[in-house]
């Protein structure tokens, strides 16, 4: 399987009320804060087949630019990072299941390693620097 990472901005949780997607039920009452919302999205890559390597939680920050959401406007997020493994099939539902979330501002899914691909990609500027050799100094 491929590997992916996901950055995934979500809204400040701070409120009290919040839906639930999985039982279409609006609570009312405190929320866990972010630990429903990382379940949820991981949960949901292990039920397609999908393994989570790593998780990063990349803390509160002001947003580049003013973000809309649902019907809001956000200026400030919490970046979190998943590290995941997940077949091509499953990832476009897996897109469209992140955007429906009403906490989650931005998903953003990048490629990062190939199915076939064993090693990591190095620039190969990178190898002409190690090939280099200043000249002899003279005085």
């Amino acid at each position: 399987m491929p590997r992916y990472d996901l950055v995934l901005i979500s809204r400040i949780l701070n409120r009290g009320n919040y839906f639930c997607k999985y039982w279409n039920i609006f609570f009312r009452g405190k929320r866990e804060g972010y630990v429903n919302l990382l379940r949820q999205t991981c949960k949901s890559i292990m039920d397609k087949g999908g393994v989570v390597r790593k998780l990063e939680n990349l803390g509160q920050q002001k947003l580049p630019y003013r973000m809309r959401a649902h019907a809001d406007w956000h200026n400030h997020g919490r970046y979190f990072l998943l590290d995941f493994d997940i077949s091509d099939k499953h990832l476009s539902q897996l897109g469209k299941e992140l955007k429906m979330d009403p906490d989650v501002i931005r998903p953003r899914v990048v490629k990062t390693q190939s199915r076939y691909d064993s090693r990591k990609h190095e620039h190969p500027l990178l190898e002409c620097w190690k090939s280099y050799n200043p000249p002899n100094a003279v005085n």
